[in-house]
């Protein structure tokens, strides 16, 4: 009875928490020349949902802290 019980919860534990994400953190240069970033699962959907994103601007994967710090400057010529 209690490996049924335990069995029972344990399905039911698994049905209740949510999906894992694999987002990860790409930059972005958006309309007005800022460096900016959007968390997605792929390159795709990053360029896909990224916000105010220039239509020349393609995304890199931030992957470490050097990275990081490109987010917030500013690209000259946009």
């Amino acid at each position: 009875m209690k490996t049924l019980l335990l069995g029972a919860l344990a399905a039911v534990a698994a049905v209740a928490v949510p999906g894992i994400s694999f987002a990860a953190t790409y930059a972005y240069v958006n309309n007005t020349g800022e460096v900016m970033t959007v968390e997605a699962a792929t390159p795709n959907a990053a360029i896909t949902t990224a916000p105010g994103i220039d239509e020349h601007s393609g995304v890199i994967l931030v992957d470490d802290s050097a990275d990081t710090q490109l987010v917030g400057d500013d690209v000259p010529g946009v």
